[in-house]
């Protein structure tokens, strides 16, 4: 298993190095960055690579997490076992605003919503 970490550490390095590479030659191409710049706009364009990066990030590890949930659970109110549905839904992060998938589900016992999480996830006895 160590392997397939060690390779995909060496596959993350070369995308991030081409990425690296991609974001220098697009900054220069649509004239973002001019002449010599001032080391501060270099900063600044690769905290902006960055911080979207990080919501990607976001985004994929959040939808790791809920497709790898049961669809069905426990209802916290009533304990019914009920569907949940994947929905999407806007937040705002310290890197900038994503749209996360959640699950959802709505108990026809009960008549209310319920957000399952990932540490109560799937029907359980009581």
């Amino acid at each position: 298993m160590d392997g397939g970490r060690a390779e995909l550490r060496s596959k993350l390095e070369r995308l991030l190095e081409e990425v690296a590479t991609v974001s220098v030659a697009l900054s220069r191409a649509d004239g973002t960055i001019k002449g010599v710049p001032h080391y501060s706009v270099i900063e600044e364009h690769a905290h902006q690579l960055g911080r979207h990066l990080s919501c990607l990030v976001q985004v994929r590890q959040a939808q790791n997490v809920v497709t790898s949930q049961p669809r069905r659970h426990r209802c916290p109110h009533c304990q019914a076992i009920c569907d949940v549905e994947i929905s999407d839904r806007k937040l705002t992060s310290i890197d900038g605003d994503v749209t996360m998938s959640e699950l959802v589900g709505h108990c026809h016992e009960c008549r209310r919503d319920f957000f399952p999480s990932a540490r109560n996830a799937g029907p359980r006895c009581p």
